[in-house]
């Protein structure tokens, strides 16, 4: 069985949502906040955050990969899309980009004393993180215009993903009345059971998008 170690609201829903989508057995362990400083864990992930996949003598670090190799080790799941079509390099793109562009906007307004010395800069941090957050997703917005899903006619992991970055954003209310496209699409994925569920577990305030 699969062991997973998260916590409430962070980027461990992304490969927990995956597999509650595939429909496999898993174990949760939550952390408690912060830095993880257990020996035990830091023998996984030395930098004690989250999430951490213990796939029987295997271990995965950081939510898009965890998915990305859950998807890939459950094939029929369509959660990836076929290898060598263009929809896959998507797929690729997606999983990347929400993940190296997105997330680290997202951590830059949530831990904004990470990148400064100065107490008095944090502020600042944190405002031009707000900014930078909602010209990406202005951008986000107008690419995929017209598509159900972010990889075509087909939900994947990446919809998990861009799921979880939306409801990460700091005015995520505000940003989907801005971006109609955005909210059509948390609201196609919210909607499907396993995502309502995960979403409620992890006490995050949805917005009704219906």
């Amino acid at each position: 069985m699969y062991r997973l170690y998260g916590k409430p609201y962070t980027m461990s829903m992304v490969p927990e949502g995956t597999m509650d989508e595939i429909g496999l057995e898993y174990e949760l362990i939550n952390l408690p906040d912060g830095r993880s400083t257990d020996p035990d864990y830091l023998k996984l992930r030395a930098d004690g955050l989250v999430p951490t996949l213990v796939d029987g003598d295997h271990v995965i670090i950081e939510g898009s990969a965890i998915a990305m190799h859950l998807a890939d080790h459950h094939p029929d799941s369509g959660m990836a899309p076929a290898l060598g079509t263009p929809v896959r390099t998507l797929w690729y793109q997606w999983m990347l980009y929400l993940n190296s562009m997105i997330h680290p906007v997202v951590a830059n307004g949530f831990h904004a004393d990470w990148y400064v010395d100065d107490a008095n800069a944090v502020e600042s941090v944190q405002r031009k993180a707000a900014e930078n957050a909602d010209a990406l997703w202005g951008q986000i917005n107008n690419d995929i215009a017209g598509r159900t899903w972010l990889c075509g006619e087909t939900f994947t992991t990446a919809d998990i993903l861009f799921l979880v970055e939306a409801y990460m954003h700091f005015d995520y209310p505000a940003m989907f009345a801005r971006e109609k496209n955005v909210a059509a699409l948390v609201g196609r994925i919210q909607a499907r059971p396993a995502m309502a569920a995960m979403l409620k577990r992890h006490e995050i305030e949805t917005v009704d998008l219906g």
